[in-house]
């Protein structure tokens, strides 16, 4: 049984202009997906960036500059149902499908030598489970990022999360929406970061992703709360960029 779902404020509404990025725009047959990208001057992988829940393909756009500036390509997309995008949004239930299409019409172009996927919060999700079907992502990194629906309900400080995920989530997507359930299906390294101070997203979840995770890497910053600071994206990208052996 699939998810109704829900059309989230900005959902179809073009995106606006960046004045460094380009607007992009992936068509499939049931959905287009909107985003911005950072194209760098050489071959380089490709950082396939998903925002968290309230947000859209801009709020990472500070990030998607820092990974730019590493001499890496970044692109930034809103998934379905949110800011720019078209359909509805269904918690994880089309992230393997979308998100699986995106990666290929990256991997078509001549300057990107890898794909790297990388999730903040509920982007995280969606990242973990879009994971299980790729086998040739270099790595995954996901930053404050629920695992287990369940005990992150009970756990999380901010009403307005339970409320939107009792009003999105089907009876079985606590379970088949959780990228926990699905852990052993992650082939590729995976950096799980947490934050500390982190009171929407307890950090617990990201240690017990961490541990389950074949290629697992856990990384906790103690000042950082639930959204990294530009200082925390640095600490981040350095750990990655050695974690995954890039370039």
């Amino acid at each position: 049984m699939e998810s109704s779902g829900a059309e989230m404020p900005g959902a179809g509404v073009p995106l606006p202009s960046l004045e460094d990025a380009a607007l992009v725009t992936f068509h499939f047959d049931d959905v287009t997906l909107a985003g911005y990208s950072w194209w760098a001057d050489s071959k380089a992988p490709v950082f396939l960036l998903l925002h968290g829940w309230g947000e859209d393909a801009t709020t990472l756009a500070p990030v998607a500059r820092q990974i730019r500036g590493r001499g890496w390509h970044s692109v930034s997309i809103s998934p379905r149902g949110w800011g720019g995008s078209t359909g509805v949004d269904d918690y994880g239930l089309s992230a393997p499908k979308d998100i699986g299409r995106v990666l290929d019409d990256l991997r078509t172009e001549p300057q990107v030598a890898s794909v790297v996927l990388l999730g903040f919060s509920m982007g995280g999700v969606m990242a973990s489970l879009a994971a299980t079907t790729q086998t040739e992502v270099k790595g995954l990194i996901v930053v404050s990022a629920p695992s287990d629906l369940r005990s992150f309900y009970l756990g999380t400080k901010f009403g307005g999360v339970r409320r939107y995920l009792d009003g999105v989530l089907q009876s079985q997507q606590w379970h088949d929406s959780s990228p926990l359930t699905h852990a052993a299906e992650i082939v590729c390294p995976m950096l799980v970061v947490t934050g500390l101070r982190d009171t929407m997203t307890p950090t617990e979840q990201g240690k017990r992703m961490a541990a389950a995770v074949p290629r697992g890497r856990l990384m906790e910053l103690p000042e950082m709360e639930h959204h990294p600071s530009p200082l925390d994206w640095e600490l981040i990208l350095d750990e990655a960029a050695g974690f995954l052996r890039l370039p």
